[in-house]
Parts: structure tokens; sequence; C-alpha cells
């Protein structure tokens, strides 16, 4: 008969689910190391104490058999009602024989859930019993973890990234649903929107919009926690407004212009006057100092939206505008064309004010509507999606690769799946507000996105902005760049922590499915186009890679165009989502016409309430950049390589913040420690 042994056990109930706790009975099964021995499932139980309960840390004296330090937890519960019981357990602690082993589990419990020892492991050097409890784990997760079936031509999600078998949020799986804090406050601020709405409404009914200023209104009346900045000062003049285009929430609008497009019809003797003495448009471009903003190209054949009251049509040019850098370093206008191929729609400084005002605000318009629909929701949320799905498919808890891209990829799903209810769909709200329709413009942008796009430092060469000598002053661009750099490393020393060689990588069957999953059933399920994902990753460099633009996206670049919104959309002149009236022809605008063509107070209030919700922290609750509060680690080599991160992000954001210190709007949006780990909202 085995000598029975004392293990102490600690148990944490998550503080941030609601109904994170129990009142199933508990059952630990603890397993040896080489998988030959267990204990067998014992309950575990504080008599007389209500334990399991939320934010809870529990302690257990469990008597068995000895197993040694366990290499694997098992944790079932078994339901005391008729309705199934549900649990959300953070982690296991283990004390044994003056030894300690931390077992991360944070996930729900439905019924019967494994867990390894913090250390991750690739499935190659696991031994037999791991592998099959690996296997078990994945097969599972795919079950539950379901793709949509493939899509028809007359769902929304034909064309589009494939998304998770869930119609709306409440259908999702229990692991992707939110913490309880957003989604307090998420529903807090649609109610304080829709009140503070309705209140505005009344007022604008006996204090109509009869001038530019009156715009204030909308906002000072609403959301009076966030009017702390100058962000808007001066939006009618040259410099703020090609400030704004240049370092603004949509940056990687922008391209160097070293030919014309046919279709613009911008003449040297057009602009001559704009560019200094001794020089002309052709000379400038060839040195380097023109830049275009071109939506001719993407909008072209996208449908537009109708008002979500009156039904009429709204309005968005294929506008293309010329930039210039001059000689203090200014990005400035000098030409927009709002109707490509005809000049009288053609536009510069020496147009009336009235009329260079008006194409402004049209060619804003139009960057609007990209914004909304390129740069933010595809470009880092929908993009997102498939990885996220495939990842936590495919990968086991104990996997390095999760543990390390958890924290930047869990949050997407559950934003992404109101977001088609509520910002894609036709006939919702938004697209009642902005003018470009949202499910046509995710088709367009999916077909022409590669993975070479999410490369922050290929996108900007491209582009040929990443040059500072031929483009001063683009803040997006050289934070953007330091913290790219600074996260490559993080990435490559995790990495290769684990991934010694490139048969390493090539020997992670884990991995190869899950890049097989990405390719053929998240991004390629319509026509194989597998917008440059390899279905099989060989190299060490490609897994870094490909990490790398994943982590980046979902956290640095989601942030650079997403918590700039409220700033940007709150005084709907300086960049309106849409337009009531087709644009004007050289010498039709007049006040009357300006405000005849701007949004009304109701789709403006919708635009700014969006704007307001989606650049909301969620204070005290975010995990920012370097910070993993859940401790799916336990390795000191990882501690290290974190803690070096930390201290390369807290030195970048110095930097930036004594940048800052002499710019009259400092670009703030890439603080390291105001950037989330994630798609946050």
């Amino acid at each position: 008969m085995s000598v029975e042994v004392s293990y102490n056990i600690a148990i944490k109930t998550s503080a941030a689910y609601k109904d994170a706790e129990t009142n199933a009975s508990v059952f630990l099964n603890l397993v040896s190391n080489d998988g030959t021995d267990s204990t067998g499932y014992l309950e575990i139980d504080n008599f007389w104490k209500n334990d399991f309960e939320r934010g809870e840390i529990d302690k257990f004296q469990l008597k068995t058999k000895n197993v040694g330090l366990p290499l694997v937890v098992g944790i079932k519960i078994v339901h005391q009602r008729v309705r199934k019981d549900t649990w959300y357990c953070d982690y296991v602690e283990i004390d044994f024989d003056g030894k300690k082993a931390f077992y991360p589990v944070y996930d729900w419990i439905e019924d019967e859930l494994h867990v390894t020892k913090a250390e991750a492991i690739l499935p190659q050097n696991s031994s037999n019993y791991i592998r099959h409890m690996r296997r078990a784990e994945v097969e599972r997760n795919k079950h539950d973890y379901a793709w949509l079936p493939t899509p028809t031509q007359n769902d929304l999600a034909w064309g589009l990234p494939r998304y998770l078998n869930a119609a709306r949020y409440v259908n999702l799986p229990l692991f992707f649903k939110r913490i309880e804090a957003r989604e307090v406050d998420r529903d807090k601020n649609d109610m304080d929107i829709q009140l503070d709405t309705l209140g505005v409404l009344q007022n604008v009914s006996t204090d109509p919009i009869d001038e530019l200023s009156d715009y204030h209104n909308l906002y000072r009346r609403q959301f009076t926690d966030r009017q702390a900045t100058n962000y808007i000062d001066n939006w009618d003049t040259d410099k703020r407004m090609g400030q704004q285009v240049l370092t603004g929430i949509s940056p990687l609008q922008v391209s160097q212009c070293r030919e014309l497009p046919d279709y613009f019809n911008v003449k040297n003797s057009d602009v001559i006057a704009l560019l200094g003495e001794n020089t002309t448009l052709e000379e400038q471009m060839k040195a380097g100092k023109c830049y275009i903003v071109d939506f001719n190209e993407k909008f072209k054949t996208l449908p537009r939206n109708v008002h979500l009251a009156t039904k009429e049509p709204l309005h968005c040019p294929n506008a293309v505008g010329l930039f210039h850098v001059n000689a203090k370093g200014d990005f400035l206008p000098i030409a927009i064309q709002l109707v490509p191929g005809d000049r009288d729609y053609l536009f510069t400084p020496a147009d009336s004010k009235d009329d260079w005002l008006l194409a402004k605000m049209y060619f804003r318009t139009a960057e609007s509507s990209l914004h909304e629909w390129d740069s933010h929701l595809f470009s880092t949320h929908v993009i997102m999606e498939p990885f996220s799905i495939a990842l936590f498919r495919c990968f086991p808890r104990c996997h390095p690769l999760y543990k390390m891209l958890r924290p930047h990829l869990q949050t997407v799903v559950a934003i992404n799946t109101d977001g088609r209810v509520g910002l894609i769909a036709p006939g919702s709200a938004t697209n009642g507000t902005v003018a470009i329709a949202s499910a046509p413009s995710q088709r367009y942008l999916f077909k022409n996105i590669t993975m070479d796009d999410l490369d922050i430092e290929k996108r900007l060469k491209k582009q040929g902005i990443d040059d500072p000598k031929l483009l001063p002053n683009f803040h997006y661009r050289d934070d953007a760049i330091a913290l790219w750099r600074i996260m490559k490393t993080y990435v490559r020393n995790m990495i290769c922590h684990y991934y010694k060689t490139d048969e390493d990588v090539c020997n992670d069957n884990e991995l190869q499915d899950f890049a097989k999953d990405v390719v053929h059933n998240g991004l390629g399920w319509q026509d194989g186009n597998s917008h440059g994902m390899p279905d099989e990753i060989t190299t060490v460099e490609k897994l870094i890679e490909i990490c790398h633009s994943l982590m980046f996206t979902s956290s640095a670049q989601h942030a650079a165009v997403n918590f700039g919104q409220y700033e940007t959309y709150r005084f709907v002149p300086n960049c309106p989502l849409s337009m009531r009236l087709p644009p004007h022809s050289k010498g039709e605008a007049t006040t009357q016409r300006i405000l005849q063509s701007l949004p009304d107070a109701q789709i403006a209030l919708i635009g700014i309430g969006l704007a307001y919700t989606l650049s909301a922290f969620l204070e005290g609750e975010e995990a920012y950049l370097g910070e993993y509060p859940d401790r799916h680690f336990n390795e000191p080599e990882i501690f290290k390589i974190r803690e070096e991160y930390r201290s390369e992000l807290k030195e970048a954001g110095e930097k930036m913040r004594k940048r800052n210190e002499g710019l009259e709007h400092p670009y703030t949006w890439l603080y390291p420690d105001r950037v989330p780990n994630y798609i946050a909202i």
C-alpha cells in the first residue's frame, strides 16, 4: 500500500468575468512527470467555506498517493444543479516536497480540462503522454471553435476572411467573451450616447445649425469628459489639414508622387506659385517632395450608402489630393480633384476661400470612409480574425506560440462579431452615417491585401514615405518604426528560445496545422488566394516575420488608427463621414452650400457617438505593451526577455514625450504605455 503524502494547492478564480465563480464540486487529478501514474480524480473542498468565489484564491491540502510534483493537472467539475454550471479558473499552484509548480488555466471549465506546468514545450519535444493530451485538446478546440460553414453569394461573409460559426455575440464560445468590465463599459457608453443624442437633437430642433461653429454644440453638450485637447484648433488652415492627413488616424494613405495619374488633371501652372522660387511641379516630384492621396481606384466601383432617416444618397467623391513638403517641412495640400478627369472639379488654394474649404471637406470625407473601412476595420480587426481563430483551434495551451500570441489575439473575435451586426451589415446605423458601403469595401480590400501590407517597414518603403529627410514631421512613421523594431527584437528572442533551427520549425506539426488552417479555411476558402501567407512555415525567420506582424497589427497599428477617432471626428466640418450633396464644381461653393453639404445633426451625432465609443480606453483594466498580467510562462529566460522588452519600450516612450514637448499638436497615439496589447475595442 502506497504511503500518502500532502500536496499544498492554491487555486485562483478569476475576478474579471461575470459568473466566474462556481457552486459545482471541483476535482483534481495529479499526473506524474512521466505520465505513467496519477492520483485519480479527488474532490477538493474546504469544509464550511464557500470555495471558488470570484477573485478568490482558495488553498487546500490534498492527501493522496505520491506521484511527485505533477506534470499535468486534470480539473473536473461535477454539477450540483439541473442547470449546467461553469467556472473560470485562472491558475493552479502546487507546493510539494519543497518545490513549487505553476499551472496556467485562464479559461472556462465546463466539464473537464487538463493543463501542464507553465513551462512551454514544442510538440516534438513532448512525451507520448503529453502528445496524446495535446492532440485531444486540439481536437476539442476544433469542435468548439468551428469555422463558419462555407458562405454563399447572398451571405454577408461572402468574399471576406472566414470567421467563427457564431452569428451574434451571444452565440460565441465562452472563451471569446469579453471581461465584465468591458461589457459594463460598453453598455454604459451605448446608453449615455443614446440619451445624450436625444437631448442634443431636441436642442437642435429649436437651435438649428446655421453656421460652422454650431457643430461644436453637438459634442460640447455631449461627452464632457474629453474636452481637454486643442487637436482641432486651426482645423480649416492648410497646414493643420496637411498635418492631420500625414500624422492623423489614417497615415498610410499617403504615397510619394513621382508621376501624376492620367485622371488627375493638375498642371504646373495650377500650383507653381505654391512650390517656392525657381522650381516646377515636375522638378519637385523628381526631388521626392510631392505626395499623393488617391481614392479613385478604391472608390470608383464601391456603392454609396443612404441617409439613415431620409434615405437620400450620401456622397463621397473619388477624390485625389496632391501635397507638397515646403522649405519649412510643412506638409501642405496644393491641389484636390473631386471628380477625376474633369478640371471643373479641380481646386487649389488659389480658388475662392469657400471653394477651397469645401473641396478640403470633401477630400476629408473620402479620407474618413477609407479610414473607417480600411485603415481601422479591415486592416486591423478583420484581417486579424482568421489568425486568432486558427491560433486557438490549432495550438494547445502549452505551446509557446499560444502563450506568446494569446494576449494579442484573443479579444478581436468578440469585437468583430458585434461589428458584423452594427457596422458591416446593410442597414446598420454606421452604414447610414458613413458614405461608402461597408461590406463591398471589405470585399474589395480583401482581394488586394497581402501579408507584406502588415509589415510596416515594407509598407512605408513601398509607398515612398520612409525617408525622414524627404518627409519630415511624420511622427506616426517615426514612432511606429521604433515600436516595430523593439517588438521584432522581443519576438525574435522569444521564438529563438524555443526554435533553435529551421528543422525545429518544420517539425512542429501544430504550427504547420495552424498555417494550413489560416490559409485554407481562414483566407483562401473561396478562391485559394493565400494573400502571401504560406501554408507551410519552414524557417525561423519566416515564423518571426509572421508572429511579429500579427503582434504589431493587433497592438500598435490598431492603436494608431483607433484612439484618435474622437479627436478627429467630434467637430464634423474637420472630417465629415459623409456629405449630403454631390461635390461642387469651381465657383459653386458658398457658406450656404457648405452647410447644405455637411451632415445634418442626426447622422453627425451618430458619427460623434461612434468615434467617442471607439476611442475609449478601459481605464484600470487595459494591459499595455510589455504588460502581461496573466502568467502563461514560467521560464526565467522568458521573464528576462520580457524585462528587456519593457525597458526598451519605456526608453522609446520617453523619447516620444521629449519630442512632443516642442510640438503644438503632440503625437501621442503610440506612447507604449497607452498602446493596448490587443485590439481593445
